[in-house]
């Protein structure tokens, strides 16, 4: 991965982790990854939201648009990744096998 790129996953990341929590005040939502293609058509955004929340997630993903344009007039690219919004499970996953892992 090129250093722009990661560059631009972390402008995302910060850049859109305060849009999202001025939308869901006081909910815990945790941006723990972004991957963006090499050509800026997508950027993948990895999410954690509580298991009781998944209406949350589909609010966000309802409104990636909006998403979008805030973050274009923050940043500012010449091409706008399109935000597509992923529930990643993997805390969940990792929490599972550390507990498997202690009680042998």
């Amino acid at each position: 991965m090129s250093f722009r790129i990661e560059k631009i996953n972390e402008l995302i990341k910060n850049e859109l982790s305060p849009i999202l929590q001025s939308d869901f005040p006081g909910e815990i939502i945790v941006i723990n990854f972004v991957a963006t293609a090499t050509d800026l058509s997508e950027a993948k955004i990895f999410l954690e939201i509580s298991p009781d929340q998944r209406g949350i997630f589909a609010q966000i993903n309802k409104n990636s648009w909006k998403y979008r344009r805030l973050l274009a007039k923050k940043l500012f690219l010449r091409k706008m990744p399109c935000l597509t919004f992923i529930c990643d499970e993997m805390q969940g996953s990792i929490d599972r096998i550390e507990e498997i892992l202690a009680k042998k």
